[in-house]
């Protein structure tokens, strides 16, 4: 006697539910699921075809590839799915499907009625398929394509020519566009809220004086790595820019008159990562305006910086809920002043601030139980006394980099994961090969989750 093969099993365990309950089970399942079952199985096609498309809205095949990708995507064109308002895909794979539901009534109509589109690494996407793709897509809000390399200027002054509806968009690590084509973009989508320029190195201060100047909703900016930002587009910001929320000029080494965002008192997240030429004065000058709305202070290689600024953190931030002073001169005694305020803290890097002892760590640790994430990489002076401390004040710890702290030992650190919620643990430099191996096995033990990094 021949054993049912997979297709017919799953067939006679839902066919034996009421037909309600198969539905049911269905709608549950992610569309890239359905869409699998369907091309597996003939019951599945005609089950799923005509009970299980109609509530789908969102379409992700990120973790698909190649054939599989493009296959799902086609798929998708081809049939009657109403209520599809978001695609996201990754890869060259998904351009063809794309392209050719331009040219087609089903995916046309699909096109059409789609809200966001997300495509990652499409390597060679040019200016003429992006124009042929957004003019099926007129009702688009969310346009992200980070790292579609091939795309111009022209492909920022389409979107501006097609989407005026657009509020969020991803230009991530387009190495060709320029000011112009983001001022063309700015004065085409007026309801712009969101904007992320992270690694477009020759957009400058005129393209975000634009965009902040014709964008009057814009609440968040993301520039990254851009040679061309300068004290300039500070002065717009502080200017045209009083609604923005969250801004990050991540290594923008040009960057230096902070002052000037005092005026954007809305301010919750402000990313200065990397601006070695921010100094003390300026920064409190800009915490002075804004520090009393931000939740997250990102300083890390701020060489310009000492401890004294951040000990005037607490005092001028006092909500303040992520803090990254990596590698800057902090002492025990700074830390003492920033505990003095600080008390809502879920994130703090200390990495690399060399001169923290547990004389400055503790008390700051202990007004702020709510911490989730520290980083305290290279702190050579702290002992197996501070994860102790760990344990006693902060119990919600989820990850924790102790990176080179090589005087903790084994046994405290074991005792800290079963003492806290760590799920992530980063020990390399901590202790010799051998013993890391060791305590990689007795983590494991205790909390077989947790992920090591060694």
């Amino acid at each position: 006697m021949s054993m049912p093969d997979a297709d017919e099993t799953a067939q006679d365990r839902l066919s034996a539910l009421p037909w309600p309950c198969q539905t049911r089970i269905l709608r549950l399942l992610p569309l890239r699921t359905r869409v699998l079952m369907c091309l597996a199985c003939k019951y599945f096609y005609q089950l799923i075809q005509e009970e299980a498309l109609q509530d789908v809205s969102m379409l992700d095949v990120n973790d698909l590839y190649g054939q599989q990708a493009r296959t799902c995507l086609s798929w998708a064109f081809r049939n009657n799915l109403t209520a599809l308002r978001r695609i996201a895909a990754s890869g060259h794979s998904c351009l063809e499907p794309l392209l050719t539901a331009c040219h087609l009534p089903a995916g046309q109509a699909i096109l059409s009625q789609l809200t966001s589109i997300h495509l990652d690494s499409v390597n060679q996407f040019r200016d003429n398929q992006l124009s042929d793709l957004l003019a099926a897509c007129p009702n688009l809000e969310v346009l992200a394509l980070p790292r579609c390399g091939k795309l111009t200027d022209a492909a920022a002054i389409t979107i501006g020519a097609l989407l005026p509806h657009l509020r969020e968009v991803s230009c991530r690590d387009w190495t060709a566009l320029t000011d112009g084509g983001v001022a063309l973009l700015a004065r085409g989508c007026p309801k712009l809220e969101d904007i992320t320029l992270d690694g477009c190195f020759r957009v400058g201060s005129e393209a975000l004086a634009a965009l902040v100047r014709l964008c009057p909703r814009l609440r968040r900016l993301s520039i990254a790595k851009s040679y061309g930002v300068t004290d300039s587009a500070l002065e717009a910001l502080s200017e045209h820019g009083v609604a923005l929320e969250e801004l990050c000029l991540r290594q923008c080494p040009r960057v230096a008159a902070v002052q000037h965002l005092a005026r954007c008192n809305r301010l919750t997240t402000v990313d200065l990562s990397g601006c070695g030429n921010v100094a003390g004065p300026s920064l409190l000058a800009m915490l002075s305006g804004c520090g009393a709305s931000l939740v997250s202070l990102q300083l890390n290689g701020c060489v310009g910086l000492n401890g004294e600024e951040v000990a005037a953190v607490g005092r001028l931030c006092p909500r303040l809920r992520s803090l990254n002073v990596r590698g800057l001169a902090v002492m025990d005694e700074h830390l003492l002043e920033l505990a003095a305020g600080c008390t809502n803290l879920q994130s703090l890097c200390l990495a690399w601030c060399t001169k923290v002892t547990e004389e400055g760590l503790r008390p700051l640790v202990a007004r702020n139980p709510d911490l989730q994430d520290l980083d305290i990489e290279a702190l050579y002076l702290l002992t197996d006394s501070m994860l102790t401390g760990l344990a006693e004040y902060v119990p919600r710890l989820s990850r924790l980099s102790m990176r080179m702290c090589h005087r903790f030992n084994p046994e405290a650190i074991v005792a800290l994961v079963e003492a806290t919620a760590l799920r992530s643990l980063l020990v390399s430099g901590v202790l010799d090969e051998a013993h890391t191996t060791d305590l990689v096995k007795r983590v494991r033990q205790v909390r077989p989750d947790c992920e090591m990094k060694w």
